[in-house]
């Protein structure tokens, strides 16, 4: 480090001040400058890290621990992309005497995979914003610097968690929450693929409810949500990540309902069978488009006495009233249209019917719009081809994310993971470099301006990084 601060000292600061004058005559704002003065700042920076990794390359050439068990082979240039750009180094191959394998000794004990030609930093920053636009522009500004990663490059790192879970690291409470009611709602995006088709990514949510968002607004939010979702091959699996969750964070005798609440598909209703205590409550959105489906061609007055029939849950009213508008419409195809929303409507009428039943107790659902959010914003609002895995993988990244996880974590085990499968260099072998190599850049006296003595901002952070 003392060599890539002694250059900037000597080099990086003329530069500095060289295109500062530049942009001062040119009439730059301060903005201007202040891209000026970053990037000279990051050649620094990857300066300080390229010899940060060849001094570890250097004491491990020279370690007499390492003779023991590793002889050198030669030493072989690499590039790591950065936050601050591409940092440019030499490493040593050392070849193992018992097996033979080859490592490269440096980059393991600075975490670098084999092969691996960006930095934890760029990932996580890609993923980041990958999970908010798109891969294309995730390469482009992961990156501080002009490098960029291509799509392509952006899309696999993605796909390389083999599994994400729907929430950061959780405890199981041993004190678990009591509540009379919960709530569960659930829906599904319509995804193409590349391929041809469509996949169907799922959402459930489950809460507690509605509260206000603070006591000045006006607006309403659900309480405590937590999110699942991803594509599913079998419904039961998400439905036993749902129940596990409600066992793990609620005292499951202390429930005395649980409303689940969605259009009525199959795998919906799955969850009833599943969850015990859930009763399920029919989604009034699609509700009133199966209403308007059935009597949009009918005076205004009939259609007011279909709602309130069916929003009454009087259900012979509402037979009356589809026989009336059957026999009020001569077109064939409209007939079907109103046989089909009578169908549905009847197919699902206990969900109707609980909102008479239990009242202020049911809230109805919200899943139309949170699938909008959580799915279709990045997935289906504009036209896309992907593949299975690759909505999966997305769909999960978005819940992760609102449920509180962390991108950085999500990256960090995937690469823990990954060095499980590699021999690393031996515990002791690396503390003993780590502390020697850091020793020596903490220590060392031989940096110009500490010599001099002068007494300039630079200095005293240096003073403090030498631990004077």
């Amino acid at each position: 480090m003392q060599t890539s601060i002694q250059q900037f000292l000597e080099v990086g600061t003329e530069n500095l001040q060289r295109q500062i004058r530049k942009d001062l005559q040119n009439g730059k704002d301060i903005g201007s400058l202040s891209i000026s003065v970053v990037k000279e700042l990051f050649v620094l920076g990857r300066n300080i890290l390229s010899e940060l990794i060849e001094d570890l390359d250097e004491e491990l050439r020279n370690d007499s621990d390492r003779l023991k068990e590793w002889t050198i082979v030669n030493k072989q240039p690499n590039s790591l992309i950065t936050r601050m750009g591409t940092a440019n180094y030499d490493r040593t191959c050392f070849k193992n005497k018992k097996n033979g394998a080859c490592s490269f000794l440096a980059d393991e004990l600075m975490g670098i995979l084999p092969h691996e030609r960006i930095a934890s930093d760029v990932e996580t920053a890609l993923i980041e914003e990958a999970a908010d636009t798109s891969y294309e522009k995730g390469g482009s500004v992961a990156i501080d610097t002009e490098d960029v990663i291509s799509k392509q490059a952006t899309m696999n790192h993605v796909r390389k968690f083999e599994s994400i879970p729907n929430t950061g690291e959780t405890k199981k409470l041993t004190d678990k929450k009591k509540r009379r009611m919960l709530y569960i709602e659930a829906d599904e995006d319509h995804v193409a693929l590349q391929s041809g088709g469509i996949v169907m990514p799922r959402l459930v949510y489950v809460h507690e409810g509605i509260e206000w968002e603070n006591f000045k607004s006006k607006r309403k939010k659900l309480k405590n949500v937590h999110r699942f979702g991803g594509v599913y091959a079998k419904s039961e699996d998400l439905w036993e990540e749902v129940l596990e969750y409600i066992y793990d964070n609620y005292d499951w005798d202390y429930i005395e309902k649980i409303y689940l609440a969605g259009d009525g598909a199959p795998w919906i209703k799955q969850g009833l069978g599943i969850i015990s205590k859930s009763k399920f409550v029919l989604d009034r959105f699609h509700l009133k488009k199966y209403l308007k489906k059935a009597s949009a061609h009918m005076d205004e007055m009939l259609q007011e006495r279909l709602k309130d029939a069916v929003w009454e849950a009087n259900r012979d009213e509402t037979k009356k009233l589809f026989s009336e508008i059957l026999k009020k419409t001569e077109e064939e195809t409209k007939k079907e249209s109103i046989k089909d929303a009578r169908k549905y409507i009847f197919n699902h009428w206990n969900g109707i019917k609980i909102y008479e039943e239990d009242g202020y107790d049911v809230i109805g659902c919200s899943a139309e719009g949170h699938v909008s959010h959580m799915f279709s914003a990045r997935l289906s609002s504009r036209p896309k081809g992907w593949s299975v895995d690759g909505v999966d993988k997305m769909a999960r990244l978005r819940i992760y994310r609102k449920n509180g996880g962390k991108i950085i974590d999500l990256v960090r085990k995937r690469r823990e993971k990954e060095w499980e499968e590699i021999k690393k260099v031996e515990v002791e072998l690396k503390k003993k470099i780590l502390n020697k190599t850091a020793t020596g850049y903490y220590n060392n006296t031989n940096i110009p301006v500490l010599q001099r003595g002068i007494k300039t901002p630079l200095y005293s952070l240096l003073k403090a990084i030498r631990g004077a």
